[in-house]
């Protein structure tokens, strides 16, 4: 798929508010009706700032990917939950498979690029068996917290979710 110019965005709204329908404006620009929709749902929630957003190289918090992945557990849509934050619903798709694959773990951005070659210390100082051990704790202290935030969200998804069941069974 093209990516989309300021222009083609334009020329989807005027077209849009003549009448023309999503498949028309697909055909016509070149790209899916869905797309369209996308666009013309994002025009209506954002106004003209969404024609001049650049979607390229935005950075989303684990904790921000976290909380769109829980909107969707919930049974919110993926299509509005990334309307409102301007990004394209595969991409929302992609970190729920993510999620569900990986962990918290599979949202965290990792670096892209070749790793830096480490230069030689100059002063040959091995850390003292403290140092190692109070890195450890801190190392385990951080994966117990982040085990344990994991622990709350998924009691959270139950407790949801036994909430939608309860009241399909009292209309049985």
């Amino acid at each position: 798929m093209a990516k989309l110019t300021i222009e083609d965005k334009i020329k989807i709204i005027q077209l849009y508010n003549e009448g023309y329908g999503c498949d028309i404006i697909a055909r016509k620009i070149g790209i899916v009706s869905s797309r369209v929709k996308e666009i013309k749902k994002q025009y209506d929630l954002y106004g003209d700032i969404v024609l001049n957003v650049s979607h390229t190289n935005r950075k989303f918090t684990p904790e921000l990917k976290m909380e769109l992945i829980n909107r969707v557990f919930c049974g919110e849509s993926k299509s509005s939950i990334a309307a409102k934050y301007m990004i394209s619903p595969g991409q929302l798709s992609n970190w729920v498979k993510k999620y569900q694959e990986l962990g918290y773990n599979g949202l965290i951005n990792k670096p892209k690029g070749r790793p830096k070659i480490m230069k030689p210390e100059t002063k040959n100082i091995t850390p003292t068996s403290e140092d190692e051990k109070d890195k450890r704790i801190r190392e385990l202290e951080e994966r117990n917290a982040q085990l344990e935030m994991e622990n709350d969200l998924l009691k959270k998804l139950k407790a949801l979710v036994q909430q939608r069941t309860q009241p399909q069974d009292k209309k049985k």
